[in-house]
């Protein structure tokens, strides 16, 4: 009898460097967009507003998808041709991005347009993060998915290291709506890598046919939290996503008002997390070699989030603020690479997108929540100090949730 779940056959180890390196460059443009656009649309915002809870508001916005569609999407991806999901998903992200500066110019911009935007730019994207989580197991070795999600990862944080400064440079020299206009079309660049991929091995429909939607989503919520360790990923995603949201959803807010902060510095700050992150995704896969990686995720965090999240919060300048997020979000890259490689290599492929969609949703329910509660503290008296010692306690809770149960003894 034939297996109903085939495993998706491995190209030889040639064929597979090559599909991932086309993966890479597509990533190096698509992450390219994403951060000018992150740093460029909390500008817009302020521009139109002058509000931190406007910002506080979009920043919620762009985060609900990620509760409230993953479930439902995680299906579909498993139900799928994830290639093509990431395609598809690519060229909508760049029509998308680019109706911004046209509507701008048009004078007929408005904060709800930029709400629904956001929202929508949001289920677009983590639509091709998780098939591009799941594709992963198929193009590469299991014993190389550490040093695959590294590269992932150095790729990521190189662009965040370049990204915000030219987009710093790009606001300032040729103003906020033609520098969102420019890096819409690097999702095209990502689309087309993504297509010349070629084709991959997409999950047996033959028993998936046989169930509902409703049916699989609760599979992947069941598969999640029938095991300790995928409820310990959950949890420590939960606190880690609060913490690093109240930073994130009141930085531009914080540099700008409170700090006084340019373009320049303010995109000098940003790509603070690029270093740190290129640092943590070249000592991560080593330093697993040498530790346990349980262990080496727990100190990361505590540590980490102690001496990053101290700087943004004690320290009102802004080379503090951007040491002090590159250290704390240089960890959050360990993290990524340590757990990434944990779940593709520890979840049924088959089951992967509805899974990682559950665990994700459910650790992303407190992400608005945090752009809220940071849009409203950070504009009180002392409110950046109340903010990011708040977030400090979060990433510390984090890395004691790993502590404390069995994802300490990963080896």
């Amino acid at each position: 009898m034939s297996n109903p779940h085939p495993q998706p056959a491995h190209p030889s180890p040639k064929q597979a460097n090559a599909r991932f390196l086309y993966l890479l460059f597509g990533l190096l443009f698509s992450r390219l967009g994403n951060n000018i656009y992150l740093l460029a649309l909390p500008w817009l915002a302020y521009d139109l507003t002058g509000s931190s809870v406007q910002m506080g508001t979009v920043f919620a916005f762009e985060t609900l998808p990620y509760i409230l569609l993953l479930p439902l999407g995680g299906v579909i991806i498993d139900r799928s041709d994830r290639r093509k999901i990431m395609m598809v998903c690519d060229i909508a992200r760049m029509f998308l991005v680019v109706s911004i500066p046209l509507l701008y110019w048009a004078d007929l911009l408005s904060m709800p347009y930029l709400y629904v935007l956001s929202f929508v730019l949001s289920t677009l994207s983590f639509f091709v993060d998780i098939s591009m989580s799941a594709i992963i197991p198929n193009l590469v070795d299991k014993d190389d998915l550490i040093k695959s999600n590294g590269r992932l990862q150095l790729v990521d944080n190189t662009i965040r290291l370049l990204g915000p400064i030219i987009a710093g440079a790009l606001i300032a020299s040729i103003g906020t709506p033609a520098s969102i206009f420019l890096n819409g079309f690097s999702y095209l660049i990502m689309a087309v890598c993504v297509f010349l991929i070629g084709p991959i091995a997409r999950p047996s429909a033959t028993a998936q046919a046989a169930k509902t939607i409703w049916q699989d989503m609760r599979d992947g919520f069941a598969y999640g939290w029938n095991r300790i360790d995928l409820r310990a990923i959950g949890a420590i995603s939960m606190f880690c996503n609060f913490g690093i949201g109240l930073v994130m959803s009141t930085l531009i807010f914080y540099l700008r008002d409170t700090l006084q902060s340019d373009e320049y510095q303010t995109g000098l700050v940003f790509s603070a997390v690029g270093i740190f992150g290129i640092i943590g995704a070249l000592i991560t896969p080593p330093l697993t070699k040498r530790f346990r990686r349980g262990m080496l995720l727990s100190c990361l965090m505590v540590f980490g989030g102690l001496i990053g999240g101290g700087l943004i919060a004690l320290v009102p300048h802004w080379i503090a603020v951007g040491l002090g997020l590159g250290i704390l979000l240089g960890s959050v890259v360990a993290m990524n690479v340590i757990l990434n490689a944990y779940k593709q290599g520890n979840i049924d492929n088959q089951m992967f997108g509805r899974v990682e969609g559950a665990i994700t949703s459910i650790s992303n329910c407190c992400i608005p929540l945090s752009g809220l509660v940071g849009g409203i503290t950070i504009g009180l008296a002392g409110g950046s100090l109340i903010t990011y010692l708040l977030a400090t306690a979060m990433i510390v809770i984090s890395g004691l949730i790993s502590f404390f149960t069995p994802l300490r003894k990963i080896a």
